[in-house]
């Protein structure tokens, strides 16, 4: 079976850092070679190739970082070169996380010409009080003139938001969904703000909204993205239709092929049979058949569709029943949190809820 390969691209600068993130590596420096980052892209992509083949591949995704601060020039040479070493196929989605404080809309059309043809927009928040909370260097009037010409100029096109703030209401956070829904989005990421160990909020003790009140806002989300048009498909994502699915990120929660260029990306493939793990462009291990297959439980129970048991059992040799605890699965089933058939697995709404302490109980 030939497989296909999805390829990220890892952009390591931002222009501010945000005090709840804590994926921030460093501010773009202000002397900078972007030529020096392309051509480390390049040593990556014939590296991989080198091994891989001539690969399909389903998906390319720019992300970071702030990979909009790359110039669209840098965007298509990468895209070019992926194509040098593998097969992109026609219909591959080409993505690009952008934010709104790097937003001109001469540039996402330039993006656009460059081969994106999904942009992702970092958007946060829509309460201007807020944004300064989260600490986004962009203004509303930023956000809503960058999610504008996103919408105008790319077919598939999202805006992250995060949730569960300090304080935050379901009458405020209503409103916000009202403004984005207001562009006709056809795809929401929605995050819930979690306080990380070695974060900004972290050491000044920032508490996010209870977990309670938390729940509730999530589950009345759910429920109002849905009477607009909006279906959860992944815990966090929202789509008007499959096709509006982000293909990339459905590569990593249903457990295919993927490769990771550039300081900082990781990496999951098949190589001689076995499950080969990457790290800062450059293979770092072997991974067990059951490494590979407790990423997938957390990975695919993020689905609403769940686990499919042929796939999970192709992409990590484990037949599924013979990995997890099989009491736990029918206590679960009893209690309602999952549901399952000769198939497949997957949550109930109920069960979304409680998905790491269920995916715990399934581990035994």
């Amino acid at each position: 079976m030939e497989r296909k390969l999805a390829v990220y691209i890892h952009y390591p600068f931002c222009k501010s850092r945000c005090p709840y993130c804590d994926f921030f590596r460093a501010l773009k420096p202000k002397t900078y070679d972007e030529a020096l980052l392309i051509s480390r892209y390049k040593q990556d992509i014939a590296y991989f190739s080198s091994f891989l083949g001539h690969q399909p591949v389903s998906s390319i995704f720019f992300g970071g970082g702030t990979p909009s601060l790359l110039s669209p020039e840098s965007i298509r040479v990468v895209i070019d070169e992926i194509a040098r070493y593998f097969t992109i196929l026609p219909n591959a989605e080409i993505s690009l996380e952008a934010n709104p404080n790097t937003y001109e809309r001469q540039k996402f059309v330039d993006f656009k010409h460059a081969g994106i043809n999904r942009l992702s927009l970092g958007v946060q928040s829509l309460n201007p009080t807020d944004l300064k909370f989260l600490g986004r260097t962009h203004t509303l009037d930023d956000a809503l003139s960058a999610i504008k010409t996103g919408i105008e100029t790319f077919d598939k096109f999202s805006i992250d938001l995060i949730y569960s703030r300090p304080n935050q209401t379901w009458t405020a956070w209503q409103q916000e969904l009202d403004t984005a829904l207001s562009f006709g989005l056809k795809h929401i990421s929605l995050y819930q703000l979690s306080i990380e160990e070695g974060t900004f909020f972290y050491q000044k003790g920032v508490k996010a909204l209870d977990e309670d009140l938390s729940a509730t806002l999530y589950e009345k989300t759910i429920s109002y993205l849905r009477s607009h048009g909006l279906e959860r498909y992944e815990v966090s994502n929202f789509a008007a239709s499959e096709y509006h699915q982000s293909a990339h990120n459905l590569v990593y929660w249903q457990g295919g092929d993927y490769i990771g260029i550039g300081e900082g990306a990781h990496g999951r493939f098949h190589l001689n049979d076995k499950i080969t793990a990457s790290v800062d462009g450059k293979i770092s291990e072997t991974l067990t058949p059951s490494e590979r297959a407790e990423e997938l439980l957390f990975m695919g129970l993020r689905l609403k569709e769940g686990i499919n048991f042929e796939r999970f059992f192709q992409n990590s040799g484990v037949k599924f029943f013979d990995f997890v605890d099989n009491l736990a699965i029918k206590r679960l089933a009893k209690l309602n949190l999952i549901c399952y058939d000769a198939g497949n697995i997957r949550l109930t709404d109920k069960g979304f809820l409680l998905l790491n302490k269920i995916v715990l109980e399934m581990l035994g």
